[in-house]
């Protein structure tokens, strides 16, 4: 039993795609003794149409088979929507560098080398499960351990390591080519292989979506693809011999901006120490998360927003309000803190329903945007309470806050019962105790307005 299988986990179904039954029946055993439940299909039409009805957890695949073989199996899997985010691993024998290239177009999210050890599949799978949830949110990268050119290679199945593995398959080829030219009988087909490599890897740096530069000690360009010149609204010779406009020296991912044309662009930048025409080199990739800032600002605003209002919630008028105040404290500047409730607001639901007491509500906010200014934060702080937050600039505000507040509640006909506190600079009140007195004295108007009218 696999080490990531527990009692109340459910057991992972794998399906094996397999034309050679004595392979096939091999790999369902090593499976089935290790907890595993198995589906086999002889070829790859067979395992689409099997994928379809089963929804396996991982498909392991071999390459060569009838019909349809595992390369097409897989770019149709990862095709369809509904089967996309299942991992597929594509048993190959890694003859030749173009194999990778074949299993990276089709979409295959792992590769294991044939033949193989058990423990070795094993553990394969075993990391494709463990980071199976971690691939299906795209917010984290899966370890990948790849076995070429005589050596283990981890990285992480996304298109910036796929660059850094044709890299080091380039220079492997290269190393080669060095040590084969003392032999004069082999040199002629040790240059073909390179020649054919750097092709592969050309080819993917030509059409690959993220951008990627070449950056020398000294800091200037060295090389350009076309995904950067785009991304920078540039052309290669323009950079190449420049210095890049952003350091390279920190490794790891950071976000970078700047403004082009289409506004401004946000980029996730990777930086990796790599050989480049046997120098080192920084290789920085640069990937568009433009669409992702601006869906985390959307998320952020609304977090902090009432949805009903459009005022800040409770959450957004706290965080704005302790800024807010620290203003305040580092200018010197005096404080109001306006608590507002309105009056009889119980009766409208119970006598006219939520939608009517939901449009009150609405109204409210308008009324209050329009008597504070822009610079004011003002948030509903409960079902009908409202409070704001103002940096006094001006002598008597109190009253002239609550007149025009009151002026205009009266042309829509309400009322709310209004208390206000001021907090003189220096005073190191926190914005809670601010509140609370506030609070309070918007409910010593509110119980003066009912012994008003008893």
């Amino acid at each position: 039993m696999t080490m990531f299988m527990t009692l109340s986990a459910p057991i992972p179904t794998i399906e094996i795609v397999e034309d050679s039954l004595t392979q096939a029946k091999r790999l369902e055993r090593l499976l089935r003794e290790n907890g595993y439940n198995v589906s086999v299909a002889r070829n790859g039409a067979m395992g689409l149409e099997m994928a379809g009805k089963v929804t396996p957890t991982v498909i392991i695949t071999d390459v060569m088979m009838p019909e349809m073989d595992g390369y097409e199996m897989c770019r149709r899997i990862k095709d369809d929507p509904k089967l996309k985010d299942i991992p597929v691993i594509i048993l190959t024998s890694l003859s030749d560098p173009g194999d990778v290239i074949k299993g990276l177009q089709s979409g295959a999210d792992n590769f294991l080398t044939k033949p193989y050890e058990d423990c070795h599949l094993l553990r394969r799978l075993q990391n494709v499960l463990a980071n199976l949830e971690l691939r299906r949110s795209g917010q984290a990268q899966m370890s990948v351990e790849v076995y070429f050119g005589g050596q283990y290679h981890k990285l992480t199945a996304d298109r910036i390591q796929i660059v850094d593995l044709l890299l080091s398959t380039f220079e492997a080829a290269v190393m080669q080519n060095n040590q084969l030219q003392k032999l004069s009988g082999d040199y002629r087909n040790a240059l073909d292989d390179v020649k054919r490599v750097q092709a592969n890897f050309q080819t993917i740096m030509e059409t690959t979506g993220d951008g990627v530069v070449v950056v020398d000690k000294s800091g200037s360009v060295r090389y350009v693809n076309p995904a950067a010149e785009l991304l920078f609204e540039t052309s290669s010779p323009k950079m190449i011999g420049k210095p890049f406009p952003y350091s390279v020296e920190e490794k790891g991912d950071r976000e970078i901006s700047f403004t082009t044309s289409r506004g401004k662009i946000y980029v996730d930048m990777r930086v990796v120490t790599s050989n480049w025409d046997g120098e080192l080199v920084k290789l920085a990739t640069l990937r568009d998360i433009s669409e992702t800032v601006s869906l985390r600002k959307r998320l952020e605003i609304e977090a902090t927003t009432d949805a009903l209002t459009g005022l800040y919630n409770r959450r957004g008028f706290m965080t704005m309000g302790e800024k807010a105040l620290k203003i305040a404290d580092e200018n010197g500047i005096d404080a109001l803190c306006v608590f507002a409730d309105l009056d009889d607001f119980k009766a409208v639901n119970d006598d006219f329903g939520h939608d009517e007491g939901d449009k009150v509500l609405q109204e409210t906010a308008q009324i209050l945007r329009e008597v504070f200014r822009e610079s004011d934060i003002v948030g509903r702080v409960g079902g009908d309470e409202f409070a704001v937050i103002i940096l006094k600039d001006c002598e008597d505000c109190e009253e002239a806050i609550v007149e025009r507040l009151e002026e205009k509640l009266k042309s829509v006909n309400r009322s709310m019962s209004v208390g206000i506190h001021l907090r003189k600079a220096g005073d190191s009140s926190s914005l809670s105790g601010f509140m609370i007195e506030a609070d309070k004295k918007m409910y010593k108007n509110k119980e003066a307005k009912r012994g008003h009218k008893a």
